[in-house]
């Protein structure tokens, strides 16, 4: 029977959230609009209102007439005033501290927190877990794991902290709601990989884990490998109540091995399974998990593709269309890549994707857009960021009563064109996984980049299976080349005239790509938000890389 704690928590999380955000997908012009005057009329004497007229703002005409659309170049300036310690710069709230985006390539964003903000961000994050527990009820009868990262990578001239916003939802949690929690929030600040995955299964694999969410499906899979690599410790260890020295950072906080004791019973059980299958995986170490969530959409198929080897038929909710700078969507049902707009939350709009570069776009409210169409998202926050170009693609998949639902399909820019292909991220994806599905190759991580030369080409990044000999990785890149030029005619006729040439395969030694998330997460960024593009504009690429094999396919083209 349900806890008293657990029925409180699903009852505040419906009240004050679901039914909330559900009342205002009924009637999202209306929604959207009250949303934006909420954050108007609360910033109109902040130095950015008076400078754009806030207090002239009726409704959406007026808030596009008088505030131009903006990219981060364009906050920087305001978000270093706030960082020196100016008060009422982009906000009437002074930040809580600054939240570090995770791209991954160049220097990092700064976007304030604020009181404000972080409600509504909170909000959305309430309405997916209301709604994950009331599709799957007994969640809460176990425990739940959660990735976080540090809140605290380090301070601005002000004093104020700046790192994760996952980090510092962490830190304000109720007692209450905490116990539901399988890590310690101390975790959060630990930033060598092994040592950080190590620890989560030590408190992990002592729990009846219920539900899995971490943003990133490869961190999952990477999990999953650390649970069968670190079987004969971590079994030790929970049998003991011990945790292995090797995996406790120097200077990490006591808090990260706190609550950890012997549980003979628990070991028992988990050697078994090893035993067994001589192997531990989630599905077989946590009988009673009930659900997974994390991200689905853009360049995510890849990993998604092998949860079934390490989860069986475990369902998986996507986690949402989210980032530093806001939450965009909520999924509402386990199916799909797709999340319903989060209309209560911040205020949207959307440029059609053919008109992004164009000297007058059109700017379309969420009531506007059409099934199917691609847009880029343009968000305006209670944090400051107004009319803010995120540089993200999404898709309307479906509609909610009268709310678009929508999915990720890819950051914008991620294009690459060495003759005019134009060739995209999605384009790349679709490519990798109608090859790999069709074709069984056993691929685990890939980045294609332009390698110049004579002619130009492409070059695959790629950590291979044991089964990918030189002849079935020949293979795969003939499959490759194929399936891009389905997908792309441009590309098809570049190759055919010989302006583009084959692609080549670096095949990289095994542990690349968690070096490169290493190295990320040592620059700052959360390490389950991690993101290796599937294809790279940088013609750096790769070259931290060792290559192991550099595999030539006979890809001659008749040239017309």
């Amino acid at each position: 029977m349900p806890s008293t704690t657990s029925q409180l928590l699903r009852t505040w999380l419906k009240y004050s959230a679901a039914r909330r955000f559900d009342d205002a997908t009924r009637y999202p012009r209306e929604s959207q609009e009250h949303k934006l005057m909420q954050i108007v009329e609360r910033n109109r004497d902040s130095v950015y209102g008076r400078l754009h007229d806030f207090a002239r703002i009726r409704g959406v005409e007026d808030f596009q007439a008088l505030v131009p659309p903006v990219t981060y170049s364009d906050v920087e300036p305001y978000a270093q005033r706030a960082m020196d310690g100016e008060k009422g710069v982009l906000s009437a709230d002074d930040p809580l501290m600054f939240a570090t985006t995770s791209g991954t390539t160049g220097r990092s964003k700064y976007i304030p927190v604020t009181p404000s903000y972080l409600s509504e961000y909170g909000h959305g994050l309430h309405v997916h877990t209301c709604r994950m527990f009331t599709d799957h009820p007994d969640i809460l009868e176990g425990k739940i794991l959660v990735s976080s990262s540090s809140d605290v990578e380090g301070h601005t001239s002000c004093g104020l902290p700046y790192g994760a916003i996952s980090g510092l939802l962490a830190r304000r949690q109720p007692a209450a709601i905490r116990r539901f929690y399988a890590l310690p929030r101390e975790l959060s600040a630990v930033k060598d990989v092994q040592a950080k995955y190590y620890l989560t299964l030590r408190h992990g694999l002592a729990a009846d884990v219920r539900l899995l969410v971490t943003p990133n499906p490869s961190s999952m899979l990477l999990l999953a490998d650390k649970m069968t690599a670190f079987a004969e410790e971590l079994i030790h260890d929970i049998r003991t109540g011990t945790v292995n020295p090797a995996f406790v950072p120097d200077g990490a906080d006591a808090g990260v091995t706190n609550g950890l004791l012997p549980d003979s019973e628990r070991a028992d059980m988990l050697a078994r399974v090893l035993r067994r299958s001589r192997r531990l995986s989630p599905v077989d170490a946590w009988p009673n998990l009930r659900l997974v969530s994390c991200w689905k959409g853009g360049t995510m198929p890849l990993y998604l593709r092998k949860f079934p080897e390490h989860f069986g038929d475990i369902p998986i909710r996507d986690l949402g269309y989210m980032a530093s700078e806001g939450r965009g969507a909520t999924p509402l049902v386990d199916s799909g890549a797709g999340g319903v707009l989060n209309v209560s939350s911040h205020f949207f709009e959307f440029v059609p994707i053919e008109e992004h570069d164009s000297a007058d776009p059109t700017f379309l409210t969420c009531e506007q857009l059409e099934p199917q169409a691609e847009y880029y998202v343009y968000l305006t926050t209670s944090a400051g960021l107004y009319r803010y170009d995120i540089n993200d693609i999404v898709r309307v998949v479906d509609f909610y009563r009268w709310t678009p639902v929508i999915e990720f399909v890819r950051k914008g820019g991620g294009i690459t064109s060495i003759t005019g292909e134009k060739l995209t991220e999605s384009q790349v994806t679709d490519a990798l996984i109608d090859v790999v599905d069709a074709n069984g190759f056993d691929v685990r991580h890939f980045t294609m980049r332009v390698q110049w030369g004579d002619p130009p080409a492409y070059a695959m990044y790629a950590e291979l299976g044991e089964s990918m000999t030189p002849q079935r990785s020949r293979e795969f890149v003939r499959e490759m080349d194929r399936a891009l030029s389905r997908g792309n005619c441009e590309y098809e006729c570049k190759r055919d005239s010989g302006r583009i040439g084959p692609p080549v395969l670096r095949h990289v030694a095994d542990g690349s790509y968690q070096a490169l998330r290493q190295a990320r997460v040592a620059e700052g960024a959360p390490e389950a938000q991690v993101k290796i593009p599937q294809l790279s504009t940088s013609m750096d690429f790769g070259l931290q890389l060792e290559v192991l094999d550099e595999i030539h396919a006979d890809l001659a083209r008749s040239t017309p």
